[in-house]
């Protein structure tokens, strides 16, 4: 399973690298395009917190200059697989505690979390890509299967 959820977050980085690459080649690229790339990484950061228990000092909903999306992505992943790599199996079953944003509070699994993390992440790019495609020539392909022929 650890396997599994490390391959999962190497395709995370690889699709979000993708779109944030796109996005950087565009001039002025649009401020809906930009807010939805900057949720997608904020909420990952969010998540993270929740799963590490950490103090989180960003809304779900953050601005992030396309300059740092970059960086943000590479050090994001870098944390959490970090992280999955220091547990054993069966910590990954487990049941997180946390809270949502409307104060709510839930338990997950941490591979319910990620897979969550990873449906969401997919399905923002899909709009960021609609929002950039009449802006460049061609959209890049940011789907889980794409990334394994490669």
């Amino acid at each position: 399973m650890k396997d599994y959820l490390i391959q999962l977050l190497d395709y995370e980085l690889w699709a979000n690298r993708r779109l944030i690459d796109t996005i950087e080649t565009v001039d002025n690229p649009p401020a809906r395009a930009m807010a939805i790339m900057g949720h997608i990484l904020s909420a990952q950061h969010v998540w993270f917190g929740r799963i590490t228990h950490a103090s989180i000092f960003v809304t779900i909903w953050e601005d992030i200059p396309v300059s740092w999306m970059g960086e943000t992505a590479e050090r994001q992943h870098r944390q959490v697989v970090s992280h999955v790599l220091g547990l054993t199996e069966s910590e990954l079953l487990q049941s997180v505690s946390y809270v949502n944003t409307k104060g709510v509070a839930y338990q997950s699994s941490l591979i319910d979390i990620l897979t969550h993390l990873s449906h969401h992440a997919a399905y923002h790019r899909g709009q960021v890509v609609q929002l950039l495609r009449p802006l460049i020539a061609e959209a890049p392909e940011t789907d889980f299967i794409v990334w394994k022929r490669s």
